[in-house]
């Protein structure tokens, strides 16, 4: 999101209603592109909000070898000195701050199964705390710790795994406590109701992890903005972890790590928020979010959902007058592929959030902020398509339906011929070996369904960009490209937020051909088709650059080089 010119707070903070958050997570690449009076303006937010806790993610990456401040162990990844920056803003603000120690990727794949890796990262933390301590220690905003490496129901399910894991705390925790005395050292663990551990075997493991373990706090996430849980499953898995609280020990505390995101990686409606909060209120004693900084704050969002959190603060009911109806709803087909739509405006008592346009019946593009245009894109040729769309605020209020509208894209130009049939081509990214390529799996002409257990798919899980390249042999004409991808958004597999075609001669130098963007599509699981008409280019070789929706898993199954 970008970042947008607003003025600085104004007001008192009212903190009437409760529950209430008391703190956000701030991740450091944020941070550092801010000014000091972007950070004063930001704590301002936070503070008029009734925050006074920061908590920065991570402060070093032992994968890469960095650090997001002037290190003596590793080289500065940052433009700025964003733990300086944030413990220096917080002095000024009067609030605090935790440091979180390292992150590195290889935990996602590495997890617990692994004593001796994890070992080496207890001692990577602990050096790290014993540099930032040096550096930091008389900030009077330092308030504790927060170990970032993120433990779950999935992968933690062995007595192996939960040993390990509770020497890793153990071995942490004892070196900060004795570092730092009367610094609280905070975790944040996750559960995902999909399968894994039930909530009476993750009581069990915590009991287990507790026992030898002094974590000072669990922030258990809610997992709600993921989709690993529905605030109706909440209750369970907190009164469970209380229980193993309770039963190992007692001086742990338990928080709320609430996420404020949804599946779109948009801001959550404060209605929704405030309902995930009430849901662990007879759990918790207090509540941080993730991210108020990233996802409610004005700096990033509409204003309207700092307003709406507010108002709810002063009031203690979130404002549930509803958006009027848009009007004069559009929509015509300009391509075999896509459908414009456009709308006049809806109006609300605080503001419009966005709109939720529906495609023959089904929910298929929640389009944030006010625009009032839509591009329909990766649409089927020769297809009647009917439009309906509703607004709605930043509290979750929903408008009544618009009127209809359709339109019908015209016919394809007919590209029969698949010059990359059969084809070799070369990925810069291995896939996964639980969902690896048997070999040619790309070029056979096998589609998988809708399952991601179809043996067709293969997946990666990244969100970094990578290539899939194909050698058509020889120079060939090519009027169309096609690639197909799943969406499975349960288990986070989600379509790539763009594919970028590409063209080569010699395998070297390319040509951009075109790019397609994730299509309108809705949550339901389904495999899509990113597809480019209307190309006339002579090439032996094309590459095509996926963009993953998230550090999340892409699904791919085959790719077509087609021509008459």
């Amino acid at each position: 999101m970008s970042l947008l010119a607003v003025a600085g707070p104004a007001g008192a903070a009212t903190c009437a209603a409760t529950p209430r958050f008391a703190g956000s997570f701030l991740q450091p690449g944020l941070g550092d592109t801010w000014t000091s009076a972007t950070w004063d303006q930001e704590l301002g937010y936070l503070t008029r909000a009734c925050m006074s806790q920061l908590v920065l993610q991570w402060t070093a990456d032992s994968k890469a070898g960095t650090a997001v401040y002037p290190s003596a162990l590793y080289g500065q990844s940052t433009t700025t000195d964003v733990v300086g920056a944030a413990l220096s803003a917080a002095d000024r603000a009067g609030m605090t701050v935790y440091l979180g120690l390292q992150v590195n990727d290889d935990w996602w794949n590495t997890y617990a199964n692994d004593p001796a890796w994890l070992d080496n990262e207890a001692t990577i933390a602990n050096n790290l705390a014993d540099d930032l301590w040096a550096k930091y220690r008389t900030h009077a905003s330092l308030a504790g710790w927060y170990l970032s490496f993120e433990v779950d129901n999935w992968n933690f399910t062995t007595t192996a795994s939960q040993n390990a894991m509770a020497a890793f705390y153990k071995k942490v925790a004892d070196h900060l406590h004795a570092l730092s005395p009367g610094k609280p050292v905070v975790i944040s663990p996750f559960f995902n109701t999909a399968g894994g551990l039930t909530t009476a075997q993750w009581q069990s493991m915590w009991t287990t992890i507790l026992a030898t373990s002094p974590i000072d706090v669990i922030a258990l996430q809610d997992g709600v903005g993921a989709g690993h849980a529905t605030a109706g499953q909440l209750a369970a898995w907190f009164a469970a972890t209380k229980n193993a609280i309770t039963a190992a020990r007692p001086a742990t505390q338990l928080w709320a790590d609430s996420e404020t995101f949804n599946l779109d990686f948009q801001p959550m409606s404060i209605k929704g928020v405030v309902d995930d909060l009430q849901a662990v209120q007879p759990y918790v004693s207090s509540y941080w979010s993730f991210s108020y900084d990233h996802y409610q704050s004005p700096l990033q969002v509409a204003p309207i959902y700092d307003r709406t959190y507010r108002d709810y603060l002063a009031t203690g009911s979130v404002e549930s007058t509803a958006p009027t109806a848009p009007s004069g709803l559009t929509a015509t087909a300009t391509d075999p592929l896509t459908v414009t739509l456009s709308w006049s405006a809806a109006t609300d008592a605080v503001g419009i959030a966005g709109y939720r346009i529906t495609r023959n019946g089904t929910l298929v593009k929640t389009l944030y902020g006010t625009a009032t245009t839509f591009t329909d894109a990766g649409l089927d040729p020769s297809t009647a398509y009917t439009y309906t769309l509703r607004a709605f605020d930043a509290a979750g209020n929903q408008s009544a339906a618009s009127g209809s509208a359709s339109a019908t894209t015209p016919a394809a130009p007919s590209n029969p011929v698949n010059l990359a049939a059969g084809r070799p081509y070369t990925v810069s990214l291995a896939a996964s070996p639980s969902y690896p390529d048997a070999g040619g799996e790309l070029t056979d002409g096998a589609y998988g369904t809708a399952s991601y257990g179809d043996a067709a798919w293969q997946g990666r899980n990244t969100g970094a960009a990578y290539s899939i390249t194909v050698d058509l042999g020889a120079q060939k004409t090519i009027k169309e490209l096609r690639s197909d991808w799943l969406q499975t958004k349960s288990v986070y597999i989600f379509l790539p937020k763009k594919v970028t075609y590409e063209v080569s001669a010699d395998g070297s130098s390319y040509t951009a051909a075109g790019s397609v963007a994730a299509p309108a599509a809705g949550d339901a699981d389904q495999a899509r088709t990113y597809r480019l008409l209307g190309l006339n280019t002579t090439a032996r070789y094309v590459r095509i650059t996926v963009e993953p929706a998230s550090s999340a898993w892409s699904f791919t199954d085959e790719v077509e080089v087609r021509t008459t």
